[in-house]
């Protein structure tokens, strides 16, 4: 689970599923534009995640109406 801010207010997003993604960097940094983040070794791709109050969607869907660009922090 991560948490990002959108249009100033907080917004919880689960994770529901993932890949072994390819890259390494700060832990919690998107790396790239298909969702893949940092870990402490190596990194993951999201492929499926759930807003608060929303249905499960694909990484695709959602980086459709929320971009997250490569070097993004997530908490």
């Amino acid at each position: 689970m991560f948490e990002l801010a959108v249009e100033g207010k907080p917004v919880r997003v689960k994770v529901l599923r993932t890949t072994a993604g390819e890259g390494a960097g700060t832990p919690g940094t998107v790396l790239d534009t298909r969702l893949t983040i940092a870990c402490g070794e190596g990194a993951v791709r999201i492929v499926q995640l759930q807003r608060a109050g929303r249905q499960a969607i694909s990484a695709e869907e959602f980086l459709r109406g929320l971009p997250l660009m490569p070097g993004t922090r997530l908490a």
